[in-house]
Order: C-alpha cells, then structure tokens, then sequence
C-alpha cells in the first residue's frame, strides 16, 4: 500500500472497531472511556507481519528457532538505517527489551551497585532494579525553555558516589528526547572516567520525528567500549506481544553474551523471530508510513497545546508519547482526566521512585491513534481544562 492509502486507513480507524482487540491498551478501559495510556499504536498491522504470520499459520513445526538469519537482518537493518556497523557475532535473542536489559544489569554490576535513571524514567525500570537490588541512583531531567535536558552535574555526582551503570532510555521515555551526539559524549565521558557500564534501551528509535536523525548510543562518537544496547520491532511495527528482541555487545562486553544461559536464548518466541527478521529486512514502506503519519498527530497535538495556556509540553522527538504538564489540575492529573474527561493516561507518579517530584503534575499521553481519534481525545481534555 502507499502512504496514502496508509493513512487513510489510519484515519478510518473507529473506537468501536478497536474496542474489540484483546490487548491491554483497549480492552482494560470501561466502555466510555477513551484510552491513551499503554505504550501500544492503534493502527492495524503491518501487511509484511500478516503475511509471515499467515505462512506460520501453515507450517507443522514449531521447534527451537535457528536465529542466525534474524541476527543478520537486524545487522544489516542497523547499519542502512542507523548507520551502525554492528557484528552478529556480538548479539543475542532475548525475548524482549526487558530480560535483556535485566541481564545486562546483572552481569555488569552487583547487588548493592546504584544505578543512574534519568527521571522521569520508564516504570518497569523501577521495578526492575528494586527487584535486582541495585539502589536508583535518580537523576531527574531539567525542564529548560529549549526542552528536556540531563543534569550532568547530578549524573556526576552519582557516579563519583560509587553508582556502577547508567540505565539510558534512548529516545527518552517518556519525554521523546533523543539524545544528542554531544549528550552522549559527556555520558561516555562520565562513565570511563568513574569506570560505570552503559546500557542503552533504544526499542523506541524507528520511531524518529521528521527531520531527526538518530545516533546510537554504541555507534556515537567516544561511546565507552562498557557498553550494551537492547531493541526490538516491538515498539516500531507494534508487535510487542510476539516477544523477540536483541541484546547487542562490544569485543569488551562479550563476557555479557557468554554469561546468558542456553535457554535464555531460546525465549524469543518463532512468530516474533520470524517477523522481525523480514520487518527489518523489507516491511514494503509501513515504517515511513507510521513516521509520517506520527508526524501529523504530534503537529495536531502542537497546535491544541499551543491552545490551552494550562498545558506545557515539550515537542517529542521520537516515538509517540508525550509528557505533558497539567499541574493545573492538581497533583494527579490522570486521575481528574479518568473521571472528568473519560480519558485513559498514565499517571507522572508512575515515572519516578516514591516521593520523588520528578512526575507530580505530569501525564504520559500516547498520540498514536487516527487523527479524528485524536481530536475526540483532545476535545475531551479540553472541556476539563476549559
């Protein structure tokens, strides 16, 4: 299909088509309620995704997958799209970003070891290294009238107090940011001077705005070699319950592929191997499609911001999530959203370790739905804030 014929099929999406999916974004809000929380798209699957399925659908075996060709394919997906020369030979499945960033974690510090987050932070990072036992060493961004930046003088100050790893989300989640060439020097420059590991979620990265360009964390320029990445389709092609990802080494952070257990290896699931490699191999224009048409949503959200003096939102520039500050409505935002305006959104406390500011006042609004979607969504916001 064209992009044309893309979008208008983006646009035609209609709330009672999607509140038959099974999937967590429609089916977990009460019928009156418009949902724009959980990081899932609403726009139908890519024609390249159904047509792998469709063929899986057909095979009578469904045995330990052979995942060499979905190493290259993402190699060679990495190094045309993002410019990133990575070696197969220093890459694993894993089932998703999480367990590869949970055994990044675990190979790379100990028990006891701080972590810099930069906050707000994703939540399931909170989860994990309370879980893991590795303290959040927080490191909240500062809200600049340029946008969102990293306070380099609170990462500083965590990593000379003894703080083993930066967890780095990049794009940011849930603000959009994409970290600069230059921000990512100063956070390899911070990490070999205190001898702190990098590990790099870049699952939101397909997702670029028009007229951005992203640099991976590995592939910057004085990167540390104590570094390791983790990604996926699943955020890009909307694919996050078919579970397969890929952890990504150096030559100097081999130890943390020869430290995964053979079964670790195998939880990738068969239809989520076998997707992403022909996704990253040839997905017949989808991905620009979605860009492009995230492109208008993110414009549609500008201009109704831009609206509503109550509203501050720093433009994201990746991804379809965004950070907005309501503090006007009080410290829980979402909470007045869900009963007055019967609209779905994740709560900013979500985002931080407890009894942090770094979230109070603040929602995480997805803008990944139709157009016409996206006004009802906004009109509702609106009659509250009005």
């Amino acid at each position: 299909m064209t992009p044309a014929e893309l979008h208008a099929e983006f646009d035609a999406l209609r709330a009672e088509d999607l509140r038959l999916r099974s999937s967590q974004k429609w089916s977990l809000a009460e019928p009156d309620v418009l949902p724009a929380w959980v990081a899932e798209m609403d726009f139908p699957l890519c024609e390249t995704a159904r047509s792998v399925l469709a063929r899986l659908a057909a095979r009578s075996d469904f045995g330990y997958p052979v995942v060499d060709d979905y190493l290259a394919a993402f190699s060679e997906w990495a190094a045309r799209e993002q410019r990133w020369s990575v070696d197969p030979a220093l890459t694993a499945p894993v089932a998703d970003v999480m367990q590869g960033l949970d055994h990044a974690v675990r190979c790379l510090t100990e028990p006891g070891d701080g972590v810099v987050l930069l906050t707000p932070a994703y939540p399931p990072f909170l989860v994990m290294l309370a879980h893991l036992g590795r303290p959040v060493r927080e490191c909240p961004l500062l809200d600049t009238a340029e946008g969102w930046r990293i306070d380099f003088d609170a990462v500083t100050d965590a990593l000379a107090d003894g703080a083993k790893a930066v967890l780095l989300c990049h794009p940011h989640n849930p603000t959009g940011r994409m970290w600069s060439p230059d921000e990512l020097r100063t956070i390899s420059e911070l990490a070999d001077r205190y001898g702190a590991a990098v590990i790099s979620d870049e699952v939101h990265a397909p997702l670029v705005a028009g007229g951005q360009a992203f640099v991976p964390y590995a592939a910057s320029s004085g990167a540390t070699a104590n570094c390791v990445t983790v990604t996926s389709v699943s955020k890009a092609w909307n694919v996050p319950g078919l579970k397969s990802a890929v952890l990504v080494c150096q030559e100097s952070t081999k130890h943390v592929l020869d430290a995964m257990a053979p079964y670790e290896a195998m939880r990738a699931s068969v239809p989520g191997i076998a997707v992403a490699t022909a996704l990253w191999r040839d997905d017949g224009g989808w991905l620009p499609a979605v860009r492009s048409y995230l492109d208008r949503t993110r414009d549609a959200l500008q201009a109704w911001v831009e609206q509503h003096e109550q509203v501050r939102w720093h433009r994201n520039e990746a991804g379809y999530l965004a950070w907005l500050d309501l503090r006007g409505l009080g410290p829980d935002p979402a909470e007045v959203l869900r009963q007055e305006a019967r609209v779905l959104v994740n709560p900013g406390t979500n985002f931080a370790p407890p009894g942090s500011a770094a979230g109070r006042g603040f929602v995480r609004f997805n803008h990944a739905t139709s157009l016409p979607l996206l006004a009802e969504l906004l009109a509702r916001i609106g009659s509250v804030l009005d």
